[in-house]
């Protein structure tokens, strides 16, 4: 479902004459056909949070909201190519609109959870999950005394410095434009 709006919001961007577009839902809904169907540089969240995190540690801590995001990002991560003993998932068990309504209390709950799974997983950095985690990335770094990254820092500043560098995803064969078809009723 999400794709769709992504899609079509991406090539009205693409019109208005945006300079790049940065997927703003953790999971990077429909970020391989969006690449596809515009000529600016198309980034997501997630791909560029865990691109950061791999160069930065050898082992990083990915903090979701809910558990059923957790297998999710797991597949995400390997399509990615990043192989299990450079990452752990877990959860907070909260939705996104719990989330939402209790944001003050959200740095000492991701806390409580990234403590213990740090030291569990022996890893180096902690991945923000949720595009609602976005602004605490301070106030976790100073209690868990590690690098943290806020995905839509990440995806905003990845795609800057792909517009500043004059750079996109490449039309030669994977993100290739697809053929246009008409539907005859």
């Amino acid at each position: 479902m999400a794709a769709f709006n992504v899609h079509k919001t991406i090539l009205e961007a693409e019109k208005e004459g945006y300079d790049g577009i940065v997927i703003a839902s953790f999971g990077d809904p429909g970020i391989e056909a969006a690449k596809e169907i515009v000529e600016i540089p198309v980034v997501g969240i997630t791909e560029s949070s865990y691109s950061l995190a791999r160069l930065l540690c050898t082992k990083f801590l990915v903090v979701v909201s809910a558990d059923t995001a957790v297998p999710r990002q797991v597949r995400y991560l390997k399509a990615l190519g990043y192989p299990d003993h450079q990452f752990d998932v877990r959860s907070i068990g909260l939705t996104i609109i719990d989330v939402m309504s209790d944001r003050m209390n959200i740095p000492e709950v991701l806390a409580k959870s990234c403590g213990p799974a740090l030291k569990e997983t022996g890893a180096e950095l902690v991945v923000l999950g949720c595009s609602g985690f976005s602004g605490f990335r301070k106030d976790l770094e100073d209690l868990l005394q590690i690098p943290v990254i806020d995905p839509i820092i990440a995806g905003v500043n990845v795609c800057e410095s792909l517009i500043r560098m004059g750079l996109k995803q490449s039309k030669q064969a994977t993100y290739k434009n697809p053929p246009v078809f008409t539907i005859k009723e």
